[in-house]
């Protein structure tokens, strides 16, 4: 009878605590057309989404494009409010111009939110053995050094404001997938980063807050480039390390990849928690979206390192090399 007593206390607290989560984040921060925003990565996906919805709402935005086509779209189907501005997060000489463009248009104001969701996937789908030493640094050049890059930059508009940073990591940064190798090493170095920014940054008023999407339909995601770069990938490799692993191993890849399409899912929800974690009155330190990391990966990350390995070969299709088949 103890026991049964326990747990319904233990229950009321649990549905007490989300519903007065539920309440507190419905809140939304007043005079949003007073807050500047800055945004990377906004040719396509969520950047080029969250930037079109921020205008919609009526916020100051300026949205880092990598291309001159990316910045002639947004200038088109935006209103005047939004700022399309040519960054490479990569460049350190690009970012400054980029800062400097936003710090005179601010004036003395300050800098409200910063999105940094520039980023790539690379290579992936095969072994990651395949991978060499400029494929992770291509990734790690922006994903994560050209987000630390930003960040440092923008700090001081973001500290007179007392605003808000919006790091995009991966239910990938939480659970390592090796046939992602290099862009599960960046977006691990994203939570990281994140976390002791937040930190760092708790005495100065500047909040920070994580995206941890699962697998939704974006250019990274895109099945045939994923493709094309694996069989390049493939081309490269040696003699002897394409007679281990064997055509029917690429093979297979390949199909891997395409047979996971349907997991990829509409994009607008992660637009939403970036929205959110900007504009809400109570926002959360890290937004999982989508079911497969809410009940998949974010989970099987909590699990001892064995019980967690067996449980990502069972739901994610383990393709055998040549020269490994028959062994135990």
């Amino acid at each position: 009878m103890e026991v049964f007593t326990l747990l319904e206390v233990i229950a009321v607290i649990w549905v007490t605590y989300l519903m007065l989560t539920w309440w507190l984040e419905r809140g939304r921060i007043s005079k949003l057309t007073d807050k500047t925003v800055l945004i990377t990565g906004c040719d396509t996906g969520f950047g080029n989404l969250l930037a079109k919805r921020l205008d919609q709402l009526g916020l100051r935005v300026f949205a880092g494009c990598l291309t001159e086509t990316g910045v002639a779209e947004l200038r088109q189907s935006c209103s005047k409010r939004l700022q399309p501005i040519q960054m490479d997060v990569t460049s350190s000489d690009s970012v400054q111009a980029a800062f400097r463009v936003v710090e005179n248009a601010l004036g003395s104001k300050g800098l409200w939110g910063l999105v940094n969701n520039a980023g790539i996937g690379g290579v992936g789908g095969g072994s990651m053995e395949w991978a060499n030493l400029p494929d992770y640094q291509a990734v790690l050049n922006v994903n994560l050094l050209g987000m630390i890059d930003v960040t440092k930059t923008f700090l001081p508009l973001l500290k007179r404001s007392r605003g808000r940073v919006v790091n995009v990591a991966s239910a990938a940064g939480r659970l390592a997938m090796h046939k992602l190798a290099p862009y599960v090493v960046s977006k691990y170095g994203v939570e990281a980063f994140s976390d002791s920014l937040r930190r760092a940054m708790r005495c100065f008023g500047v909040r920070v807050h994580i995206i941890e999407p699962g697998f939704f339909r974006t250019n990274i995601n895109d099945s045939e480039v994923i493709i094309r770069r694996l069989d390049h990938t493939w081309q490269r490799q040696s003699p002897e390390t394409k007679e281990e692993y064997g055509e029917d191993f690429l093979q297979a890849a390949k199909d891997a990849i395409i047979a996971g399409d349907w997991i990829k899912k509409d994009p607008i929800a992660v637009v939403h928690a970036m929205e959110h974690a900007l504009c809400a009155t109570h926002p959360r330190s890290r937004y999982v979206i989508g079911w497969d990391a809410r009940l998949l990966f974010i989970p099987i990350s909590w699990l001892p390192t064995d019980i967690g390995d067996m449980m990502l070969r069972l739901i994610t299709p383990e393709v055998t090399p040549a020269c490994c088949k028959g062994e135990k």
